[in-house]
């Protein structure tokens, strides 16, 4: 899910996650507030991931494609765009680390590399599609990180 969302939303309320503690803004999101209603409200402080938890999310990737293996599925789509948890370790606005996911362009690409050769180790790589917005207003780099992108596809 990523960072655009509430601690209402979360299992036992904890706060949503995110490659960096940076919360989201000009977004709202909606949460139950009661039986039947609800509200739009601003999404919760997210916590980073620690490097061990985005290792964990890898092998949780590769356990969802085998999952979905299992229940007859040809392929998977990785959802990289529009603000999702791939998208926001790309983009240099929602990636600040300082570990191997983090800071240079190759290393924020670091997770949406390891979680398609993961996915791919299941499906095979011509069954495994990377969905991107049409327009990437989330890094500054646009069209340089679909170069990198050829490079680890490979």
């Amino acid at each position: 899910m990523g960072r655009v969302s509430h601690t209402a939303l979360q299992p036992d309320g904890q706060p949503p996650v995110a490659p960096s503690a940076i919360p989201a803004t000009n977004v709202r999101v909606f949460i139950e507030t009661g039986p039947g209603t609800g509200e739009l409200t601003q999404p919760s402080a997210p916590r980073a991931l620690t490097t061990e938890e985005v290792r964990e999310l890898v092998e949780l990737y590769r356990q969802a494609a085998r999952n979905a293996k299992e229940a007859g599925f040809d392929g998977v789509e990785l959802h990289a765009a529009n603000g999702y948890l791939i998208n926001q370790f790309i983009s240099e606005h929602t990636n600040v680390r300082t570990d191997e996911y983090g800071g240079s362009l190759e290393n924020r690409l670091r997770f949406l590399q390891e979680v398609t050769r993961a996915v791919s180790d299941v499906f095979g790589s011509r069954n495994v599609g990377v969905r991107f917005a049409p327009l990437f207003t989330s890094t500054d780099e646009d069209r340089v990180y679909l170069g990198w992108l050829s490079r680890i596809h490979n």
